[in-house]
């Protein structure tokens, strides 16, 4: 394989002239404008679109959806009374000891449970429960 090589002196830079390089630069500044204006849309549109849904998301819970009338200003709030449990305490013996007199002890505990959003009759030491 045979590769020629030339030996010149002379280099050869090209040169623009002054109406190239303004086209060029009218076209960049162009170009950045436009990216600008794109990216400014996107923003817009993510913000616009994060406003909406918290907007939105805390519809159910405003103030100014509930409607008070003027009869309904005293309100009734039920407070239970509690206990802690104790070492050894079950939740039969707790209903025993605080149902009503004409009371099932079954009935109470279920509503013990329900009360206190328990899944089932285990107790530990140190739990409040609140009392029907």
């Amino acid at each position: 394989m045979y590769i020629a090589y030339s030996n010149t002196s002379t280099s050869h830079t090209p040169q623009r002239s002054a109406s190239t390089s303004k086209g060029m630069l009218t076209f960049n500044l162009t170009k950045a404008v436009i990216r600008f204006v794109i990216a400014a849309a996107i923003l817009g549109t993510v913000f616009s679109f994060g406003a909406m849904v918290q907007a939105y998301a805390g519809e159910g819970a405003t103030a100014s959806s509930i409607n008070v009338s003027p009869s309904s200003s005293s309100i009734n709030i039920k407070t239970h009374e509690q206990i802690v449990i104790q070492q050894g305490d079950t939740l039969w013996d707790i209903a025993s000891s605080h149902k009503n007199r004409n009371e099932d002890i079954r009935s109470y505990i279920l509503k013990l449970k329900s009360l206190n959003h328990m899944t089932n009759s285990a107790l530990q030491e140190g739990q409040v429960l609140l009392l029907p």
